[in-house]
């Protein structure tokens, strides 16, 4: 478990197991890529097989996370999963930006060239989960992590999964109403600009957890101070408002 201090500093975070240094991209990094494809590249390394069917979930018993992912990383040839891939190397760009990235047959390299020489490190069967936990802690996906387990799968498997995942979020963005378009962090820019006071240059250099964290307190804030002004005015049987400067990270 990270510590928030550290993720609130938007420093990189220390990953020895891995022998690998995790950079907290800032929103206008993330810009490069897009907010889609940032979060598409989120979902396929953040991959869990607790987010199957139990049918496919049988199918995959003896196959662990990590064995899934590198059979979509590896697959060149299947389009239906290209997006994914690609959307999946970019958010690793991201986050290694000083490292050069191979994807060998059961592990991910990254190396780095420093002045004491050449600094290799990986994400394995071995890193993988941990690996995940820091990518859902860094950026606020809150999901689950799963015990990995060794096998090595079909690319077929592969295929099915990455088809899953598609007509999953198109059936729940259906159902919702919503535009394709992704603009969450945008969205917050620019709330945060023009509710605080700020340039959205200022804004644009938080990182995803910096961000997140004070959208939530600058709303406890507004909820609060909402919440005086009415009850000053003389407005009865009113709603308490939480505390502002509760603690938010639990």
């Amino acid at each position: 478990m990270l510590n928030d201090l550290l993720l609130l500093s938007g420093n990189d975070i220390p990953f020895p197991k891995a022998r690998l240094t995790i950079h907290q991209p800032t929103i206008k990094e993330i810009a490069y890529i897009g907010e889609e494809a940032f979060f598409i590249g989120c979902e396929l390394l953040n991959f869990s097989k607790d987010l199957l069917s139990s049918e496919d979930k049988s199918n995959l018993t003896n196959t662990s996370n990590f064995d899934v992912l590198m059979s979509i990383m590896r697959d060149k040839k299947t389009s239906a999963i290209q997006k994914n891939r690609v959307c999946a190397m970019m958010v690793l760009s991201l986050i290694f930006p000083d490292y050069r990235m191979t994807i060998g047959q059961d592990k991910i390299s990254f190396v780095k060239t420093t002045e004491a020489g050449e600094q290799e490190g990986s994400l394995n069967k071995d890193t993988y989960e941990e690996f995940k936990d820091i990518l859902v802690q860094m950026f606020c996906l809150k999901r689950n992590k799963n015990d990995a387990q060794d096998y090595n799968p079909q690319n077929e498997y592969a295929k099915r999964l990455a088809d899953k995942m598609k007509a999953g979020r198109e059936k729940a963005t259906k159902a919702k109403g919503e535009m394709q378009k992704i603009s969450v962090f945008s969205r917050y820019v620019s709330i945060l600009a023009v509710g605080q006071y700020k340039t959205i240059n200022e804004v644009m250099q938080y990182t995803v957890y910096q961000i997140f964290d004070e959208f939530e307190r600058y709303e406890l804030k507004e909820d609060f101070d909402t919440y005086l002004r009415a009850k000053l005015a003389g407005a009865k049987d009113l709603k308490e408002a939480e505390n502002w400067m509760k603690e938010i990270h639990t």
